[in-house]
Parts: C-alpha cells; sequence; structure tokens
C-alpha cells in the first residue's frame, strides 16, 4: 500500500523519518512517498498541487501532517488548528480536491513531533541509557498539554551520559527506532488521528 506524506520540514528533517517509522508500526506493508515543504506556511499554501501529484503517482491515501507550534522561530502566536485547516482545505480546493475527499487526511501534532516522542517513555530510556548508567523516564499522561515538547526531550538528552543535547533531525528517528508497540502513543489523542487515517 502506498501512502504518501505531506509534512513540514526538510528533505532529511525528523518527520521524514520518523513518520514512516510510526505508519509501520500500523501497517507493515506502506511503502511512504514523502514530500518535505520546508516551513508551516509553504505547507499550507502548496499542499493541494502536491497532494494532487502524489494521487497522481499511485498513492492510495494521502496524509498531511503538521506541527501545532513548528519550531522555525516563527510560532504564530499559540496555533490555532481551526486556521491551519481552513488554509489547507482551500490549498486542496484550489487543486481541484474535496476538502472531504476520503483519500486525503489532515493530521495535527498538538504541539510538535516530539510530544508522539516523549510518550513512550520505554523508547526514550532505550534511548538514552548505557550499560553502566540505565536511565528511568518518568511516564507522562498528557504529552500534548506540554508547553515546549522540543525542549523536554531536550533537558533530557542534556541529563544523559550519552549525550549533550536532543537534535530532531539526528535523534527523533533513534527514539521512534526503539518505539517496539503503540500502546503509550495510542494515549495521544492526535497520534490516534494519524493511526485512523492509515488504518481507514
Amino acid at each position: 500500500m502506498k501512502i504518501g506524506f505531506i509534512v513540514e520540514c526538510g528533505p532529511k528533517g525528523a518527520e521524514t523519518q520518523v513518520l514512516p517509522l510510526l505508519a509501520a508500526l500500523i501497517r507493515p506493508e506502506i511503502i511512504p512517498d514523502i514530500i518535505p515543504l520546508d516551513r508551516k506556511p509553504l505547507l499550507k499554501e502548496q499542499c493541494g498541487r502536491y497532494a494532487a501529484e502524489l494521487l497522481a503517482r499511485g498513492c492510495e491515501k494521502v496524509l498531511i501532517v503538521w506541527d501545532l507550534l513548528p519550531d522555525w522561530g516563527e510560532y504564530e502566536g499559540i496555533g490555532c488548528l481551526h486556521a491551519d485547516r481552513e488554509e489547507i482545505f482551500q490549498s486542496l480546493q484550489h487543486a481541484g480536491l474535496r476538502r472531504d475527499d476520503p483519500r486525503i487526511a489532515v493530521v495535527c501534532i498538538h504541539k510538535m513531533l516530539e510530544a508522539w516522542l516523549r510518550a513512550d517513555d520505554r523508547a526514550l530510556a532505550r534511548v538514552l541509557s548505557t550499560d553502566a548508567h540505565p536511565v528511568k523516564i518518568p511516564r507522562v499522561k498528557t504529552c500534548q498539554s506540554i508547553r515546549d515538547p522540543k525542549a523536554a526531550l531536550d533537558s533530557l538528552f542534556r541529563q544523559s551520559p550519552k549525550f549533550r543535547q536532543y537534535t530532531d533531525y539526528v535523534h527523533a528517528v533513534l527514539i521512534a527506532r526503539k518505539i517496539t508497540d503503540l500502546t503509550r502513543l495510542n494515549r495521544v489523542p492526535c497520534f490516534n488521528r494519524f493511526r485512523e487515517a492509515i488504518e481507514a
């Protein structure tokens, strides 16, 4: 099954590496086709055009995935899911696609990808631990409520004997590879939207 992903990061960004790994935990047969659109304003403007292109390339589904608060020095206030969705739907309509097209799903990550990674304390512990210094990560019940998930991960990485800081395009994929099941992530409401879109 070929699934297209439109994401707001560079070609080697965290989302381009992590989302296919998480999708494969949901449906192992997935073949990902990823279009990175660098920044959220660009994604909202051009996602319709690229969704049409991915469908034309044989994708059975297209997921448009963005962070509510992207880390580009432009937090855009507090973030507005409704406004983001409306701009995305306008882009789809300009490309001749219906906003309710069942082949297309829009998935907003509250507040950013690191909230999903922080949800699995076991995967984080596997990455941060050494044989001599096992690390125990406290479980967080409501990862979507963390004010700055990237800063929260950075704090954990700085306390580890293995790392000096968290770098998303390097370390996000390390964490994702240590996620062995979706027990923890299934407790995150916005991840469930991602899972349901792939399962549908």
